[in-house]
């Protein structure tokens, strides 16, 4: 009898060890929880890191949401998003596959998440339309939390992202991910169908906790990341980016573009979000280069 006691106890102290070297118990503040004045008004001087996504099938974009410890991510569209210098010519980061979801996406409970609100986000719209010889899918998403209102930050995707997914000239795809209390949900638009480098991205970063949209400052908070430190991130980012789309152009013009770029006005308008990796993200919208202006999407 004592010997079996002793192998028992054995066993047991094994797998304790071994989920505690699995690293799945993580803290995270709820993002809609209140800030306090020293956390919400840091001063931010930098920005983050460029990224660039591979295009992928359908069949391995639908594994992808099964891949983080903490939540699950899925993209939804026919390409997958061109990140971080992506916008206007591919880079190498990896981001995610895209997929095409015909019908519900429910994301599934892990056990880090387990005894939070279910979230479900699916398609709200979707068609298919020809262009020329290629026939291409559009649709925007819904955001559900159990027992949650979400109506607003829904109502508010529809009314901008509906009437340019009924026209043929564009179109519409998005990719999430959920953390805990954080949702992230990016809604692309090509304003060339099948060309990623003319897509324009618009983050929405939910709480699961009541609905509502978050902050930039909540949402930082959220993955407990200082707003200096996402700056300089981003900055670095942006710094790969332009080395890497534009190290041929030597103007002056150029370089004036790229120094505007860095400001600390440009440089606290990027968007943090959580791309289909579980990766700290960024969306700096309408930035001006030698080829227009464009979004640029980057990893952290």
């Amino acid at each position: 009898m004592k010997l079996k006691s002793i192998v028992s106890a054995a066993l047991i102290l094994s797998m304790t060890a071994g989920i505690a070297g699995c690293g799945l118990k993580r803290s995270e503040p709820d993002p809609s929880a209140p800030t306090t004045p020293a956390e919400s008004s840091e001063t931010v001087s930098s920005e983050t890191t460029t990224e660039e996504t591979k295009a992928s099938d359908e069949s391995k974009a639908s594994d992808e949401s099964k891949a983080s410890e903490t939540s699950e991510s899925k993209e939804s569209g026919e390409s997958k998003p061109s990140e971080s210098g992506k916008t206007t010519e591919s880079s190498k980061a990896s981001e995610s596959k895209t997929t095409e979801t015909s019908t519900s996406d429910t994301t599934k409970e892990t056990s880090e998440n387990s005894g939070l609100a279910t979230v479900s986000i699916y398609n709200a719209y979707k068609r298919s339309f020809k262009k020329g010889k290629k026939t291409y899918k559009t649709q925007y998403p819904k955001i559900m939390v159990a027992n949650v209102n979400t109506s607003k930050v829904n109502k508010e995707i529809a009314d901008k992202f509906k009437p340019i997914a009924k026209k043929n000239n564009s179109r519409v795809g998005y990719t999430y991910y959920v953390r805990k209390y954080l949702i992230s949900v990016i809604v692309f638009v090509e304003k060339t169908p099948g060309n990623s480098k003319t897509r324009d991205y618009y983050v929405y970063n939910v709480s699961r906790i009541n609905g509502k949209k978050l902050t930039r400052a909540q949402v930082l908070k959220s993955l407990g990341m200082k707003e200096t430190t996402f700056n300089n991130k981003v900055k670095a980012s942006l710094q790969n980016y332009w080395k890497n789309n534009f190290k041929k152009d030597t103007s002056a013009e150029k370089k004036e573009m790229e120094k505007k770029s860095y400001t600390t006005k440009s440089l606290n308008s990027a968007m943090p979000f959580m791309n289909t990796n579980g990766k700290i993200s960024y969306v700096l919208r309408q930035v001006q280069t030698p080829n227009g202006k464009v979004d640029v999407s980057g990893i952290c």
